[in-house]
């Protein structure tokens, strides 16, 4: 029984790639002109051509004379995982520079926004001509003078100017 299947197996894989080596036929029908493709031969009244199959071509191996060509060829071939794994960990930290420096940017802008906001206000409060207070080194209370409002303004007149570009 064994040697049977062995028999039997040994004939298929024998069998097998020979039928995929069978020449293919091209017909051409001088009437219609219709092409056809047959594993048998042509009929007597149609042109035949017979195809062989060919072997994809091999990429030519780089000279061993030329190193830049050879580097190239490396370079171009399949990564190792040590240099799938470096090339991961050089995008992961440029990615993590661009958002640190994203960070940066909307924090400096939304401070710069609150600054502007506020030199506004004050300049708003300093023209509505309330009497303004401000509390000394002692802890004592005292209100500004008009000079000492109008340099106020001037300030927050600056402030603006720096602020709300």
């Amino acid at each position: 029984m064994p040697r049977l299947l062995l028999l039997s197996a040994l004939t298929i894989a024998v069998a097998l790639p020979v039928a995929s080596f069978a020449q293919v036929y091209k017909c051409v029908d001088p009437a219609t002109g219709k092409t056809t493709y047959l594993q048998s031969p042509c009929p007597s009244n149609t042109r035949a051509a017979t195809l062989k199959k060919t072997a994809p071509a091999a990429p030519p191996a780089p000279s061993r004379g030329d190193p830049a060509k050879a580097g190239d060829a490396k370079a171009s071939g399949p990564k190792t995982t040590a240099d799938l794994e470096r090339d991961f960990r050089k995008r992961r930290q440029e990615q993590d520079e661009a958002r640190k420096k994203e960070d940066e940017k909307l924090a400096q802008a939304k401070m710069k926004e609150e600054n502007c906001a506020r030199a506004r206000q004050q300049l708003v409060t300093l023209e509505s001509g309330v009497r303004q207070g401000r509390v000394d080194a002692k802890g004592e209370r005292y209100f500004l003078e008009d000079a000492q409002v109008e340099q106020e303004k001037s300030r927050a007149r600056a402030a603006i100017g720096q602020w709300c570009k």
